[in-house]
């Protein structure tokens, strides 16, 4: 399933992607749940992205029977699901990040190997990034008059699904409810002129991700997909979760012995740092550049860079 949040005349929808057409999930609720026990604990499950991963398996059961009653209707409604708004053409509507505020967002760093560092870590090393930077597909990656050599990252993000405490790894697959393509854009020069990079990392925009959650289901490998980069059409990263140091499981493991994780926290796994032996080529995101980073099964997320305006 590939679970989107959109605007639709300026408020937020819940959407599930079927066949490039949007199926708003309260609309095709009331459409096909309209009277029954099911509808108002469905409805209030599924107002936003984040109170439909703290619903109760029940919820998923009804949205799979909603999205198959849509799916399974003959030509003839498809004209009266349009004009209810049910489906949606998705040239007419905006996405959004699928989770536009997440609880935490984790992210690892030197995941991947690179030039001088071949060997796994005893530890992954681990920072934070504020919700306020998370953008969606199609918005703009803003460069601020501060940034001097702003920067790229694509990763898999794994979305949390339930309260996650001391998981081992053998456990930790079945708390990751989906996956999300991200793009960790920082900026070079900020990074490294403390010894925090924080300050480098958490400007407005500065983590797109979409275009949809994909859920675990349809990514049973996540430690084999390949990914990649290109600005301007060029491609600048490309690589395999294969070579992460740290895999998922053993991530999510680690990292809930650091904190409690909660539905809705978004953990980005790193990025490859070099392509056929040799280290990525590096590339200074300017206004008019496109960025395009790809993950296998996740779709592909654009974003046009522009100047902040002050």
């Amino acid at each position: 399933m590939r679970i989107v949040t959109f605007l639709k005349a300026g408020q937020q929808h819940l959407g599930v992607w079927l066949n490039n057409q949007i199926m708003d999930v309260q609309a095709a609720g009331r459409l096909i749940l309209s009277g029954t026990p099911s509808g108002e604990s469905f409805f209030r499950n599924t107002s936003n992205m984040l109170d439909l991963l703290e619903a109760p398996v029940e919820t998923w059961n009804i949205l799979n029977h909603v999205i198959m009653k849509i799916n399974g209707a003959g030509l003839d409604r498809l004209g009266n699901f349009d004009s209810q708004e049910v489906l949606i053409s998705s040239e007419n509507v905006q996405l959004m990040a699928p989770l536009p505020t997440p609880g935490k967002v984790i992210c690892v760093a030197g995941n991947y190997p690179a030039p001088g560092a071949f060997q796994k870590p005893d530890y992954p090393t681990i920072f934070l990034k504020p919700s306020s930077t998370v953008t969606g597909s199609g918005m703009p990656i803003w460069i601020s008059s501060l940034t001097k050599n702003v920067a790229y990252e694509v990763e898999l993000a794994l979305v949390i699904g339930k309260r996650t405490r001391h998981v081992t790894a053998e456990n930790a697959l079945q708390h990751i409810v989906g996956y999300i393509l991200a793009n960790d854009v920082g900026d070079r020069f900020l990074e490294k002129r403390t010894s925090q990079w924080t300050s480098g990392k958490m400007f407005d925009s500065f983590t797109p991700m979409g275009p949809w959650l994909v859920t675990q289901d349809e990514i049973p490998f996540p430690d084999e997909l390949e990914m990649s980069t290109r600005v301007n059409d060029v491609i600048l990263q490309r690589g395999n979760t294969a070579n992460m140091f740290f895999r998922t499981a053993e991530l999510v493991s680690i990292i809930s012995d650091l904190t409690t994780l909660r539905p809705g926290d978004v953990i980005l796994t790193g990025s490859p740092k070099m392509m056929d032996g040799q280290p990525n080529p590096n590339h200074r995101l300017i206004p008019g550049d496109q960025v395009k980073v790809s993950i296998d099964g996740l779709g592909e997320l654009i974003n046009h860079v522009e100047k902040e305006l002050e």
